[in-house]
């Protein structure tokens, strides 16, 4: 089964898992299917508050961190951040590669957050409960082993379906509504948020494209999105053709809802539409298929109900609007 085309369960709530002086390992997303289960976790070290010339003291002072011991990673690995496995019943640990990963230098000394990794693993279809490990030997993290409650088969098997035939339920734009360029949030610690709804498809033209909302996450006050964006056949084409313009004026709502790579999306309050820069993200296309990916981030709306309009010009998709309840997965 293609799990990028496919809606899956939601397996975990979101949230930190561990919390030490060393390190805190959040659940960022965490999805199962009858093929697979996939957990993404964002790690996090504490902010170094040292200055250069501190920092230049302590390293002719001490010796490097005395690395936690290792009982179930192998006495050499290729690992040089967290090492995530699944322990079977027999108490051997099979650790896996992460399928994508990237890591930030964190802020400056003065600052707030520290450097982080994260992280996407797949693992075989797991259901009811899982034995998940964790290890980070070279800054003293200790192996972890954490049961993890995950969804039941049945669950998982209603659960699942194709992002082609999943319900859909958009409704027409208002009339009148004034367009503007949201003012831009900084993107919350997602590792320490809840899932707020189940993935869903936002929009969809046919077999050839779709907007798929992947995460919804709560954290305090701010709201982060998902989208995975597809298109196939000439859609695709057409929008690998343009799928890297040159960065649009941000003062100009129109340029942020027409330019690519993928679908764009606008807060709706009261009779405005605030639409959302474009931010990172990863893109890919070729042989008529396209896929991309980002985050967004937005303010939680006061009544709970996150009231979106959703567009993809270059993949034929006219604006929709999308009434999404906020809550828990």
């Amino acid at each position: 089964m293609d799990t990028t085309h496919t809606l899956g369960a939601v397996a975990h709530p979101g949230g930190l898992l561990v919390r030490r002086p060393e390190l805190t390992v959040g659940v960022v997303r965490a999805t199962s299917w009858l093929s697979a289960f996939e957990v993404e976790l964002l790690a996090r070290r504490p902010l170094d508050r040292r200055d250069t010339t501190e920092r230049q003291r302590d390293i002719r002072a001490g010796g490097p961190v005395q690395p936690a011991p290792r009982r179930l990673l192998p006495a050499y690995d290729e690992g040089l951040d967290l090492r995530v496995a699944r322990l079977d019943e027999t108490g051997h640990a099979h650790w896996e590669f992460a399928i994508s990963g990237s890591s930030g230098s964190g802020d400056h000394f003065g600052g707030t957050s520290g450097p982080s990794h994260r992280a996407l693993f797949r693992f075989p279809p797991t259901f009811d409960e899982m034995s998940l490990v964790l290890a980070w030997p070279e800054i003293g993290f200790p192996e972890t082993v954490l049961t993890v409650p995950l969804p039941d088969r049945t669950t998982v098997e209603q659960t699942t379906t194709s992002i082609w035939r999943a319900p859909l339920d958009v409704r027409p734009v208002p009339e009148g509504l004034t367009h503007h360029v949201d003012r831009g949030h900084d993107p919350p610690a997602i590792e320490a948020g809840t899932i707020a709804a189940p993935p869903r498809v936002l929009h969809r033209r046919d077999h050839r494209a779709a907007v798929v909302l992947t995460r919804l996450t709560a954290v305090d006050s701010l709201l982060s999105l998902e989208l995975h964006c597809v298109a196939t056949g000439h859609l695709a084409d057409v929008v690998n053709e343009n799928a890297f313009p040159s960065a649009p004026p941000v003062r100009d709502p129109v340029n942020i809802r027409t330019r690519g790579p993928g679908a764009s999306v606008a807060v709706v309050r009261g009779h405005e539409a605030h639409w959302i820069r474009h931010g990172g993200g990863v893109a890919s296309g070729g042989d008529q298929r396209f896929s991309s990916l980002r985050e967004l981030t937005v303010q939680r709306p006061e009544d709970d109900v996150l009231d979106l309009v959703v567009a993809w010009p270059l993949a034929g998709l006219d604006d929709v609007r999308v009434r999404i309840p906020l809550g828990s997965a």
